[in-house]
């Protein structure tokens, strides 16, 4: 959804068209708060609308620093860059990295499985440590839950949700608006989020039958 949209309907709502009540900074503000009540609601609901993957391949990104090297080796002042070594020196988590779902081996997407530390990382496992990922393997896949990053330019920024959010979002941040306390809006986005969040993951759970004994 649209960010200028959501900021535009909060004026509308709050009858504030001549931009005299609220500034945008105001209605940003509100919205971002929003924003970060929802990435905890939804993180701990394991929701699927924060799902996220990347792969990362060893293989490739030291090519690509073997080609940069190659091509600036007469450069003065150039320090020649050093090889990724994912088990060694592990990789930087994503931006917005809230919680891991798993890590899976490149090629087949086997699940790699924890190690209980850097010094017991062997072929096929990972280590989640200081911020960073070690994984014994040359490529993987990066499954986890990532937050839905706040708004920095409201006429150019999207919000990285489902357009069945948008309502909510604007009701909650006229809450916020109008000086919402932090239970009240706890609550009150809770209440939104399992109103819309998807209950497939347990739809094919069979109910118990009633028996008389």
């Amino acid at each position: 959804m649209q960010a200028i949209k959501v900021l535009r309907a909060v004026r509308q709502k709050e009858q504030d068209n001549d931009e005299v009540k609220y500034s945008d900074y105001d209605i940003v503000s509100a919205i971002n708060e929003i924003i970060r009540y929802l990435n905890i609601s939804l993180v701990h609901k394991d929701s699927e609308f924060l799902r996220r993957s990347k792969d990362y391949d060893e293989r490739e990104l030291n090519a690509a620093i073997d080609a940069e090297n190659e091509a600036n080796k007469e450069t003065e002042g150039y320090e020649s860059k050093a090889h990724e070594d994912f088990a060694r020196k592990g990789v930087e988590l994503p931006e917005g990295f809230l919680s891991l779902v798993s890590v899976q081996r490149g090629g087949d997407y086997y699940d790699l499985h924890p190690a209980t530390s850097l010094a017991r990382l062997q072929d096929g496992n990972y280590v989640l440590f200081g911020g960073r990922l070690y994984v014994k393997h040359p490529g993987f896949r990066l499954n986890y839950l990532g937050g839905v990053t706040e708004i920095a330019d409201v006429s150019k920024d999207s919000i990285d949700l489902p357009d069945v959010f948008f309502d909510t979002v604007v009701k909650m941040a006229r809450l916020v608006l109008n000086n919402g306390d932090a239970d009240t809006l706890t609550q009150a986005v809770s209440a939104a989020v399992d109103s819309l969040i998807p209950r497939r993951r347990l739809s094919h759970v069979r109910s118990r039958m009633p028996f008389l004994m």
